[in-house]
C-alpha cells in the first residue's frame, strides 16, 4: 500500500510539472495582445490573395475557351 501512495505521489509531482512547463510555453501567446490581430490580417490576405487567385484562373480558362473557338471555327475552314 506504501508503494501506491509512492508512486501516486510520484505522479503528482510530474503532472504538476507538466502543468508548469505547459504555463510557461503558453505565457508567450498570451502577453502578445497583438497576436490574434496579426493572424487575423494574415487571414484576410491569405483570402483576398486566393480570391484574386481565382479571379485570374476564370479569366484564363474564359481566354482559353476563346482561343479553342477560334482555332475550332478556323480548323473547320482550312
Amino acid at each position: 500500500m506504501a508503494e501506491l501512495v509512492c508512486k501516486l505521489r510520484e505522479i503528482q509531482v510530474e503532472l504538476k510539472q507538466s502543468l508548469s512547463d505547459l504555463q510557461m510555453k503558453l505565457e508567450p501567446f498570451y502577453s502578445e495582445p497583438d497576436l490574434l490581430t496579426n493572424l487575423d490580417g494574415t487571414k484576410r490576405n491569405a483570402e483576398a490573395r486566393a480570391s484574386s487567385l481565382e479571379a485570374e484562373v476564370k479569366q484564363l480558362r474564359e481566354e482559353l475557351k476563346a482561343i479553342r473557338d477560334l482555332l475550332g471555327s478556323n480548323g473547320g475552314k482550312a
